[in-house]
């Protein structure tokens, strides 16, 4: 059996209750397994995974609604899932990608304005808001997202990548405060007044730079007593026709060309927690702490695939003609996680690896694995 197993894990938190640990690793293995978020869908694998077949269905789903509740009985139950997600990601890393997803499911809003973090060349999602609203954040939801994040995490001295919506005079001085460098793609005329009070004409550097395609054209500029780089690149788009990508930041024009090239990573992320992946979209809960909670197991599990999929990807996945891998890292690692998971106790004893590397480091989580 798995006690022994369950009881080295719950040494990480002597105060949790031994089914609250159970469960909580239940609904990790469930959601690998089952790929859904759905839970009348994942009661469906309980059985499969505790090895009792005899057990009505229904009381699963009982099951899987009383664990929902832990974040009241067992405050915080959800950051410590976030920090175990944390210890996986080894090593130096340096990038940042902000982005939000937001759809309508059953009648209720869901908006995930979501900061991760480039592991590999992967984006790993680190720290979420649930809005509860369509449409875009706003400057203050950005900055409540930054806040709360630099609770538990280390994130001075590391760049944060962001598409046009992403701007903010207030925005962008929270970063500063926080020690962050910033590189935010910006839309025709944003700050356009800042930028020709420092320089030349806005008009006059978009004709520079579309004369001199694939060419960096750049120029200083202070905004509100901080100095920025306005960064121009003129490119062909797939069907020919000629566009100006516009970059606000605070690194050099070429280091900050060169990041915002893995800005659209994060966008593969939401497709493998959507549609080709944990199916989050399928989601249909209200309450906040519920919604913390399974997210954050959802978020755990999709960093338990990645990981687990880069440690053989370049070796195993051959590249396609064109150049691409015939697969996504975190699909590789999800279908090797599927393979072998039988029950709650495989999972268990694949997991043991990781639990001697948390007693070992006495659980330390916070501010240090976003090194």
């Amino acid at each position: 059996m798995y006690t022994h197993l369950l009881a080295q894990v719950k040494q990480l938190h002597p105060e949790w209750k031994a089914s609250t640990v159970k469960n909580t690793l239940l609904m990790v293995a469930l959601v690998l397994t089952e790929k859904t978020v759905n839970l009348w869908k994942l009661k469906a694998g309980v059985s499969r995974q505790l090895g009792n077949t005899t057990v009505d269905p229904r009381s699963h789903y009982q099951r899987i609604k009383r664990w929902l509740w832990q974040e009241k009985a067992t405050p915080g139950l959800w950051i410590q899932i976030v920090k175990a997600s944390l210890s996986l990601l080894r090593g130096q890393i340096d990038s940042m990608i902000i982005d939000g997803s937001s759809w309508k499911s059953g009648g209720l809003t869901y908006h995930f304005l979501t900061l991760s973090v480039l592991y590999q060349g992967v984006s790993v999602p680190i720290w979420w808001l649930e809005l509860n609203r369509l449409g875009q954040s706003s400057q203050w939801h950005r900055q409540l997202l930054l806040r709360s994040a630099l609770k538990l995490l280390d994130l001075q001295g590391k760049v944060l990548l962001g598409d046009r919506e992403y701007i903010g005079v207030e925005w962008f001085r929270a970063l500063k405060r926080a020690g962050i460098d910033l590189v935010i793609r910006l839309r025709v005329g944003d700050y356009q007044a800042a930028i020709e009070a420092s320089g030349k004409p806005l008009a006059k550097l978009e004709s520079q730079a579309k004369s001199q395609l694939g060419q960096v054209v750049w120029q200083p500029f202070t905004l509100n007593e901080h100095l920025y780089t306005l960064v121009l690149v003129a490119y062909r788009n797939r069907s020919g026709k000629q566009e100006c990508l516009r970059l606000i930041t605070t690194l050099t024009p070429a280091e900050a060309i060169e990041r915002y090239q893995q800005r659209y990573r994060i966008e593969s992320m939401f497709k493998h927690l959507k549609s080709n992946g944990f199916d989050l979209e399928a989601l249909r809960l209200e309450f906040g702490y519920k919604i913390r909670l399974l997210m954050a197991v959802v978020v755990l599990a999709y960093t338990l695939a990645i990981t687990y999929g880069l440690t053989d990807f370049n070796r195993k996945v051959k590249p396609k003609k064109h150049g691409s891998p015939e697969m996504s890292v975190f699909r590789w690692g999800l279908d090797k996680w599927q393979a072998s998971l039988g029950n709650l106790e495989g999972f268990l004893k694949k997991l043991q690896p990781l639990v001697d590397y948390w007693l070992k480091m006495n659980y330390h989580l916070a501010n240090s694995f976003v090194p």
